[in-house]
């Protein structure tokens, strides 16, 4: 583990760090935001009645989704909690290990934000199959 020695500029960028990570809070609010809608188009277009079998894969990609975000829901706080000492009054020695946290969620974020997009084209192509010219569902 490499030590670093104090250095206001890289204190800046530790709080930019946070920053951002404090925004990651709010994508995961808009990502829920997403989950919901996937579940209404599901209920509201009668996805099961075309393919029963198809409603049950999007429930699970849907809920696997959803898990990942309960998992970044601790994961950020957490790791807002571990930036705090570095700022302020509370200096402790820094080391590298915040880079490789900070990296982890931020890919898992990302993974998780093309994963949704992906879910949301599939959803919106499969809704579009199995509704009728006049924009009803099918029966």
């Amino acid at each position: 583990m490499t030590n670093l020695a104090p250095d206001p500029e890289l204190e800046n960028e530790l709080q930019e760090v946070y920053m951002q990570a404090t925004h990651w809070l709010q994508d995961i609010s808009f990502l829920e935001t997403e989950t919901h809608f996937f579940r209404n188009i599901i209920n509201r277009y009668n996805v099961s009645a075309a393919v029963p079998s198809r409603k049950a894969a999007f429930d699970e990609k849907i809920q696997a989704q959803e898990d990942r975000l309960e998992a970044l829901k601790t994961k950020i706080p957490e790791f807002l909690t571990f930036l705090e000492p570095y700022f302020g009054n509370l200096k402790k020695e820094m080391n590298l290990d915040f880079l490789d946290r900070y990296n982890a969620l931020k890919n898992e974020l990302d993974d998780l934000f093309s994963a949704l997009r992906l879910t949301k084209k599939e959803l919106f192509i499969y809704t579009e199959s199995i509704m009728s010219p006049a924009g009803s569902p099918a029966a």
